[in-house]
């Protein structure tokens, strides 16, 4: 189990400020949906990189600062890992295939071009938030 505080630190410096040590990011975001939806499946890369210890039981012996520097480093590694290329991945899937649901369910273009972005938004953000639901239903205690 990684430290709280340094999932957080690792969550707080790639939420928020964006830093991307061990990726370089591509040319921006992934595709044009809100950001909301990246930090959506970032808490849940976050909610992964609590649960997994980074290093053997036996470094115990060794001081704090080292436990926190190895769970901020792996957590800020897993967190630009699910981010960069998972979370793109699904985020370009979905940005290609939802024009072509909607425009053969009957969309006219002309309303497609106005919502786009709303639209992107609505269904990547529900597939963030199933990734969410489940890790969080992983990680709760029953």
């Amino acid at each position: 189990m990684a430290a709280t505080l340094a999932v957080v630190l690792a969550g707080f410096l790639h939420i928020t400020f964006g830093i991307s040590i061990f990726l370089a990011p591509r040319d921006g975001r992934c595709s044009p949906a809100p950001p909301v939806t990246s930090w959506i499946f970032s808490v849940a890369a976050l909610l992964l990189a609590k649960d997994v210890t980074l290093y053997p039981k036996s470094y115990t012996n060794l001081p704090y600062f080292f436990f926190f520097a190895v769970d901020t480093i792996g957590s800020l590694v897993m967190v630009e890992l699910a981010v960069g290329v998972v979370w793109c991945s699904i985020e370009q899937l979905v940005h290609q295939v939802h024009p072509l649901i909607l425009l053969f369910l009957g969309m006219k273009d002309e309303t497609y071009l106005l919502l786009e972005f709303w639209l992107l938004g609505l269904f990547t953000t529900e597939v963030a938030g199933v990734f969410l639901y489940i890790r969080t239903m992983a990680v709760m205690p029953r």
